[in-house]
C-alpha cells in the first residue's frame, strides 16, 4: 500500500515523512525543496492478537510488535510541493501530481499555523486561510485527472469504456472505479463524448472513490493550530481531518534515540540524567502539546489512512492453527493488508499464487471453524489456508 503526502511547498510534507518513517528528506523554510519524490516506510499500528490470546510473545517477520502493539509496514512517499496552476504544469506541477496519482491514499497537507501563503512562502502565521491548502491541492489534482481523461478520450474515438481504465491503470485507477464513477454522475459510457464540464465531475467523482483523502493539519502547536484545524474541517465537512505536530513527533523520536525520553506515541517521560537546561524547557513545551491534543497525530494520520480513507484490515496467516505459528514454529509471523471485505482465496493469492491456485478452503485459528471461499475476513482474523499445492 503507498500513502502520498500531498500540498503546497513548506507545510511540512517532508518533516512527516521522517517522523513517520526512518527517512532522511531535506527539510528548510523555503518553496521547493523537495524536486523528486521522497519515500520511507511507515507503519499502522493495532493490537497483537498475541496478547488476547494469552501467548508469550510472537515472531514478527516484517516489523515489530512493541509492548502488544503491532507495526504494519506500509510505503510513503513525499511529492515536490504544488502551486496554483500545477496541472497546467506551473513549478513541474504536471509531474508531481503524475507521482502523486501512483498513491492509493493521500495525506493532504495543510499548513495549521496560517504561516505560508498559497505558493508556500513564509508569512505571518494566522494571516493565511489553511483551508485554501486541502482546496488547491484537491482542485490541482482533480483538474489534471480531468486533462488525462481529455487526452485519452481524444486518442480514442469511440472505444469503450475499457479502453479508458487501460489507460487509467497505471495511476491504480481499476475500470471498476469508472463504471461507479458512470453510474454516479450518469454520462455517457462513450468517453469521447463528455463534454468540459462532465469531464470535470467525472474526475472529482473518480478522485474520491480511487484517490480518498486524509488532510493532516500539520503544525498545530502553534498559537494558531486550534483554530485553524476547525476552519478545515468546517471547509471540508467530508474530509478526515487529522490534527499534526510533525515537528514535535521528530523531536520526540530523536531524544528517545539519545536516551533522554521514554516515549509510547501519546506520553512522554524524561529519563536522562543531567539534561541541559533548554533541553528541558524543550520538553516541557512538548509535553503541553501532547496534552492539549492528545497525540502528535503522525501515527494516527497513518493509521486512519490505511484502516479509514485506504478502508484495509490486517489478516495474519499461518500454518498451524493449534499455536498460531509456521511451519518453523514462528508465531504470527506475518501481518498482511487486504482490502475490507477480502475472502481466504484473496489472502491465499497474497501469500503465494500457489496456495490460490490449489484453495480448498480456510480455517479460523480462533474458532477453528472451516471457512468456505466466499467468506469475508476480518481486521484481526488468524488464517490457515488449506491448498492442493
Amino acid at each position: 500500500m503507498l500513502l502520498g503526502l500531498l500540498g503546497k511547498p513548506n507545510v511540512g510534507k517532508s518533516t512527516i515523512l521522517n517522523a513517520a518513517t526512518s527517512a532522511q528528506a531535506q527539510v528548510a523554510p523555503y518553496p521547493f525543496t523537495t524536486i523528486d519524490p521522497n519515500k520511507g516506510v511507515a507503519f499502522a499500528t493495532m493490537p497483537c492478537p498475541h496478547v488476547a490470546l494469552g501467548l508469550k510473545a510472537c515472531n514478527p517477520r516484517n516489523a515489530a510488535c512493541i509492548n502488544g502493539v503491532r507495526q504494519v509496514p506500509v510505503n510513503l512517499v513525499d511529492v515536490a510541493g504544488l502551486v496554483p496552476g500545477a496541472h497546467t504544469g506551473k513549478g513541474m506541477g504536471v509531474e508531481f501530481l503524475s507521482d502523486a496519482a501512483q498513491a492509493d491514499v493521500l495525506l493532504v497537507v495543510a499548513d495549521a499555523s496560517g504561516g505560508t501563503d498559497d505558493e508556500g512562502v513564509l508569512v505571518s502565521e494566522g494571516t493565511h486561510d489553511p483551508a485554501r491548502d486541502v482546496m488547491i491541492a484537491v482542485e490541482e489534482f482533480e483538474h489534471w485527472l480531468a486533462l488525462v481523461i481529455e487526452r485519452n478520450a481524444a486518442k480514442n474515438k469511440s472505444k469503450p469504456l475499457s479502453a479508458l481504465g487501460e489507460a487509467l491503470s497505471g495511476l491504480r485507477i481499476t475500470e471498476g472505479h469508472l463504471h461507479d464513477t458512470v453510474r454516479k454522475t450518469g454520462v455517457s459510457e462513450h468517453f469521447d463524448k463528455w463534454n468540459r464540464e462532465e469531464r470535470w465531475q467525472v474526475a472529482k467523482t473518480l478522485r474520491a472513490l480511487a484517490k480518498p483523502i486524509i488532510v493532516a493539519a500539520n503544525k498545530v502547536d502553534s498559537r494558531f493550530g486550534k483554530e485553524n484545524v476547525e476552519k478545515i474541517k468546517k471547509a471540508f465537512p467530508e474530509l478526515s481531518v487529522v490534527p499534526v505536530a510533525a515537528d514535535t513527533e521528530l523531536a520526540l523520536k530523536k531524544a528517545a534515540e539519545k536516551g533522554w525520553v521514554k516515549y509510547d506515541g501519546k506520553s512522554v517521560e524524561v529519563v536522562g540524567s543531567n539534561l541541559p537546561a533548554p533541553v528541558l524547557g524543550a520538553l516541557e513545551k512538548i509535553k503541553g502539546t501532547l496534552k492539549e491534543w492528545g497525540s502528535t497525530g503522525v501515527r494516527e494520520l497513518v493509521n486512519r489512512a490505511v484502516f479509514e480513507a485506504g478502508n484495509k484490515i490486517v489478516v495474519f496467516p499461518v500454518e498451524d492453527e493449534t499455536h498460531y505459528s509456521d511451519h518453523k514454529g514462528m508465531v504470527l509471523p506475518d501481518a498482511i493488508l487486504l482490502p475490507r471485505g477480502a475472502t481466504p482465496p484473496e489472502l491465499a493469492g497474497a501469500v503465494h499464487t500457489d496456495l490460490a491456485q490449489g484453495f480448498l478452503y480456510a480455517v479460523n485459528a480462533r474458532n477453528k471453524q472451516r471457512l468456505g471461499k466466499e467468506h469475508k475476513l476480518e481486521n484481526g482474523d488468524i488464517i490457515r489456508i488449506v491448498s492442493a499445492r
